[in-house]
């Protein structure tokens, strides 16, 4: 796959089967536009070409309020890799990228930049200035210049319309259960093992602790099983998600603790895997208590994990 981060140095010699959007997540949703655009480019005999942004939109357009994130756009470009795309447009989006009229972006950006001769779009996607292009003007202005439209419906799980909006509601209700499987695989965090205040070696449990992406969408606090990928090996754990309040704390750290391990993991990168959550976040009145409830939550965590 061929990744272009400006717009400068696209150079496709083939024509395109294009998708646009944000694909944050790259849920149920984006994979129905990305199986099409795939299915559109083997019959055509076109290229495959996902374009989108970065930062996200929302960052630019409202700086003070910006969409937290499911996933990196790092992870997001190894997802698009693993689907089998050929060009993946990540496209610098800016104050003055904010103002470009929709037919502009649709005639000199999509058309002839990426030379797009199928272009496919979710039913309820919006792009250009003030989000005046949609599905329905796109489509409109294809049909002058001989460019097929795609529009993806909606796609539905258990009556709920997927999207990566919803998906942020059920992950910050600590719901990551159901935002797995709308996202079609586990909702994960990945991170880098720092140096913690070692508490939970002293009270008989080592933690690792994560460093976290300001960027990125975080679970409700709380305690979660969890599944934990470093170096090719799955291991089964607990996670936990707060400020510790029972030590009085007030910044957020995320704490990972492996079952039946005892290597040292600072500095290493770990993908941490949400299964399900156990408990919410709690203040004990003192740590014997929270020592009990965390062996309770081991056994629960390792319950639920032996079943998958």
């Amino acid at each position: 796959m061929k990744v272009y981060r400006d717009l400068a140095s696209i150079e496709i010699s083939n024509h395109t089967a294009c998708g646009i959007g944000n694909f944050d997540g790259v849920h149920l949703g984006h994979q129905k536009l990305v199986e099409t655009i795939l299915e559109c480019s083997k019959t055509k005999r076109l290229d495959s070409l996902i374009f989108t942004f970065d930062p996200h939109p929302s960052t630019i357009i409202n700086p003070n309020n910006g969409t937290k994130l499911i996933m990196s756009n790092s992870k997001k470009q190894k997802i698009m890799e693993s689907y089998g795309i050929d060009h993946f447009v990540l496209a610098p989006f800016t104050h003055e990228f904010s103002k470009m009229d929709y037919k502009d972006f649709v005639y000199n950006i999509l058309i002839e930049k990426c030379r797009a001769k199928v272009i496919v779009i979710g039913f309820n996607y919006r792009f250009g200035y003030k989000g005046m292009g949609t599905a329905e003007s796109l489509m409109h202005l294809c049909n002058q210049v001989g460019v097929e439209t795609v529009i993806i419906p909606p796609v539905t799980y258990e009556g709920n319309i997927v999207s990566s909006t919803y998906i942020r509601k059920l992950l910050e209700k600590g719901d990551v259960k159901s935002a797995s499987k709308l996202l079609g695989r586990p909702f994960t965090i990945e991170g880098q093992v720092i140096q913690g205040r070692g508490l939970g070696k002293r009270l008989g449990f080592p933690t690792a602790n994560l460093s976290l992406d300001k960027d990125l969408v975080l679970p409700a606090r709380g305690v979660y099983a969890v599944l934990v990928s470093w170096k090719d090996n799955i291991y089964k754990g607990i996670a936990n998600l707060g400020i510790r309040p029972t030590f009085n704390g007030d910044v957020i750290a995320f704490e990972i603790h492996l079952f039946d391990f005892g290597g040292n993991l600072y500095g290493e990168k770990l993908e941490v895997s949400f299964v399900q959550m156990l408990r919410p976040e709690t203040k004990f009145t003192s740590t014997d208590d929270l020592v009990r409830q965390v062996q309770k939550d081991m056994l629960c965590a390792r319950e639920i994990l032996n079943t998958i």
